[in-house]
């Protein structure tokens, strides 16, 4: 024990030697500076193992590690920090109830809305404010650290607000600027506030302080209200590659949407080596986000001038400096989450301003976009990290048209859907579009690069500037001729190009009509197993056949016995489907109202009971509630879905591997998970043979150019993608090989109705389809 006590006080001793001016924790200190001072506290550690337990004991102690990039070992920023974040919130909260004046509670509110949080009189709303306070203190003791180690401040005392005051007043400094957070933080206790600041040095000496704030924030926040924002951490290797290529030039870099600055700080730990732009500014609408990264860009050395605003309403004008390139992670808010006042106001105004009519469909991303390139000088480069989704929604095609008028497509990088999410907790496939703005009409070639395997930012950049066409260890380059491009075009599909030539075939939907499945609104309520049937006795004139789900549906075609065997197995067969019901009251709200208050008004059979399908409507709602009210709100009769023919082909919306198109010959309907052809002019064997190219390898194939890639592999059928997709036109083929595909479907469907091999029927099928094509 002795010897051991020894060794503590040793290390004890070399830490206070690493440790200088009244700091807690040392800065970075390489092993040269290690390893000297341990042998002057009497370690021997030219012995490499009394070196490699001295080193892990020291490490321990300091939660420290060794940084590869810059050679030094540096702090961690350890979970106890989040735990002291949390723990010093913790004393807030109580005083919600009793300690906001009407004014700071008016300011609140307005902070929970701006940030898309709960009402603040929930719990959830509630510790996030006060976190939020808490990391806000923390976030400008570092920076007032920093500024103290350059002799502009005295030392922190304990007054934190009247110490930030003070530098606001020396520095000039906007991100010690008071704002509401500022109030909610002197609300904590005070001992457990200032176990919070003492790991200030921890941030004061971070590699990568903008990724270790974000991080920070992200632990702090629920992953909802991130979400609900589109507030999604940007990976350092991604933010390495955008910031080389927008801020190249080193001039003057914009970062709408800031967050805590990932993409705008220099990414050398060895600040002093950096070459990155002479300024940055940085701009989001959030007063706690203009802190982070004002506080990281500072802590690594580089110029900025953080703006609390709303992007899209900050003009060029408003900056001090002509901005020579921008990087960009905006707010992924779908355009129907925006409240609608806002989205007018920025469809007028950027419709104004582009000359393009901007669909009201469109995501908060593309605004930032449009809104864009007005801060751009021709030849100014811009990265913009952004879903893929625009490469295939109908919004996505004016974007698209922007994009080639306005720039030069350098490269658009996608990031394998297969696998996990360049964002932690966003279930999105990550696009990075590399773009240099232009005023002339672009001639070069645009580079579809997929990346399948884990890639360095050195591989990337070389990839976006230079990559050459072909196959990669990471993944594929697509080179196009940015002129050969088409805003309709699907142009998530050349990243993975298909080699069937299309030029002659016909758009689908010049063959037959094409709808979407109608929404219940609520599954439970109108889609019933034959107990339900049995138990209530609702009579076959108030349902309708179903096929309730694609998965229900094994092979290419789907008959009467398929539907008797699901219904024999429990399975959902029936849709409720009553004709109108005088006596039921016109909302389901109103018919709740009416079973409880009213009960003699409801509609009875001749022994004077409550007939059976409305006996089945009233225990339905009161087990499953107002569950799609909306929906229900907008057909004719609440308790009866719109009414839909019976399709003639079957294909679901989404999956994984195929889309597979199954003839029904029955008479039952779909709902929305699946999509079905109407109106059919072509005969039984036509409509066979054009069933046959759409299951055939080489159909497939071609559908998949049509499809929207979601994270984690799921492909997406959208009703304006089928209708474009190119197919055979039957009609115009001769008729001994129409005749021919119509026989391999048979056999194909027949194949799979009895488990046989359809390899063999497919390869056959892919055959004959090659003539056709």
């Amino acid at each position: 024990m002795g010897v051991e006590a020894r060794h503590n006080e040793q290390i004890n001793a070399v830490i206070r030697q690493l440790t200088t001016d009244g700091h807690d924790i040392p800065s970075p200190f390489s092993k040269r500076e290690l390893y000297r001072t341990a042998a002057s506290e009497g370690f021997e550690v030219w012995k490499p193992a009394v070196k490699d337990r001295f080193t892990d004991r020291v490490l321990d102690r300091l939660n420290y590690k060794w940084d590869s990039v810059s050679q030094t070992f540096t702090p961690v920023v350890t979970q106890e920090l989040t735990e002291d974040i949390r723990n010093a919130a913790g004393t807030i909260t109580p005083a919600f109830d009793t300690g906001l004046s009407a004014s700071l509670r008016k300011q609140v509110d307005k902070w929970c809305d701006l940030h898309a949080f709960d009402s603040f009189a929930t719990g959830a709303a509630q510790r996030t404010v006060a976190r939020h306070g808490v990391l806000s203190v923390l976030l400008k003791a570092v920076l007032y650290e920093w500024y103290q180690r350059r002799g502009v401040v005295d030392p922190l005392s304990d007054a934190e607000p009247q110490a930030f005051q003070n530098a606001h007043e020396r520095t000039n400094d906007v991100a010690f600027d008071t704002f509401v957070l500022d109030h909610i933080a002197e609300l904590a206790d005070r001992d457990e506030l200032a176990s919070v600041v003492a790991h200030r040095d921890r941030l004061l000496y971070s590699t990568r302080p903008a990724e270790d704030i974000g991080r920070i924030y992200a632990a702090l926040t629920p992953n909802e209200y991130r979400q609900s924002l589109g507030q999604f951490r940007t990976p350092p290797e991604i933010a390495e590659t955008m910031h080389s290529w927008a801020g190249r030039d080193g001039g003057h870099l914009l970062d709408p949407g800031m967050g805590a600055g990932v993409l705008s700080s220099p990414y050398h730990p060895r600040w002093e080596l950096n070459t990155g732009p002479a300024h940055v500014d940085g701009v989001d609408r959030s007063y706690l986000s203009r802190l982070m990264g004002a506080t990281a860009l500072t802590l690594s050395g580089q110029s900025n001038t953080p703006h609390a605003r709303d992007f899209l309403n900050l003009e060029p004008d408003d900056l001090q400096r002509d901005i020579g390139g921008i990087v960009c992670n905006p707010p992924y808010t779908s355009g129907d989450a925006l409240p609608k006042e806002y989205k007018d106001q920025m469809n007028a105004r950027l419709e104004e301003t582009t000359g393009i009519d901007i669909s009201a469909r469109s995501a908060l991303y593309t605004y930032f976009l449009y809104h864009s390139r007005s801060f751009l000088s021709s030849g100014d480069h811009a990265a913009y990290l952004t879903p893929d989704s625009f490469l295939t929604t109908e919004y996505g095609t004016q974007l698209k048209q922007f994009l080639l008028d306005e720039f030069a497509l350098n490269a658009l990088v996608q990031f394998d859907p297969e696998g996990e999410s360049v964002f932690e907790d966003a279930q999105v496939t990550a696009l990075i579009s590399f773009v240099e703005a232009t005023t002339d009409d672009p001639d070069g070639v645009t580079r579809f690069i997929r990346v399948d395997e884990s890639i360095d930012s050195s591989a990337l950049r070389e990839a976006v500037q230079h990559g050459d066409e072909g196959e990669t260890d990471w993944g594929f380059i697509n080179h196009v001729q940015q002129q050969a491009l088409s805003p309709d075009r699907n142009w998530a599909s050349l990243f993975n190009p298909c080699d069937v030539d299309t030029s002659g075939l016909t758009p689908l939907d010049e063959l037959v009509t094409i709808h979407r499945g109608k929404s219940t609104g609520d599954v439970d309520l109108f889609c019933l197993t034959q107990d339900d049937v049995d138990e209530y006795g609702i009579p076959e004139q108030d349902l309708a056949r179903l096929i309730r789900q694609p998965k229900l549906v094994n092979g290419y075609d789907f008959r009467d016995e398929d539907w008797e065997s699901l219904r024999t197995a429990g399975e959902e067969v029936w849709l409720l489907d009553p004709d109108e019901l005088p006596a039921v009251r016109e909302s389901q709200w109103e018919f709740n109202k009416q079973f409880h208050y009213d009960a003699d008004s409801l509609p009875r059979n001749s022994a004077g009971e409550v007939t059976s399908t409305v006996s089945y409507l009233r225990d339905g709602v009161r087990k499953c509630g107002t569950a799609g009210a909306n929906v229900l709100k907008t057909r004719p009769y609440w308790y009866r879905p719109r009414r839909q023919a019976s399709p003639r082909v079957l294909v679901q919306d989404a999956g994984r591997d195929e889309f597979t198109f199954v003839l029904n010959e029955t008479t039952a309907r779909n709902i929305h998970n699946f999509r079905g052809f109407y109106d059919v002019p072509l005969d039984e064997t036509e409509l066979k043979a054009l069933l046959a190219y759409l299951n055939s390898p080489i159909g497939q194939q071609v559908i998949q150019t049509q499809t929207q890639t979601q994270q984690g592999g799921y492909e997406k059928l959208s009703i304006s993608a089928l209708k474009t997709l190119p197919v055979i036109d039957p009609r115009s083929i001769d008729g001994s090989l129409v005749e021919t595909l119509a026989g391999l479907f048979d056999e194909l469907r027949e194949t799979a109705r009895e488990s046989g091999d359809r390899e063999v029927v497919l390869n056959r099928l892919n055959s004959v389809v090659r003539q056709v094509l």
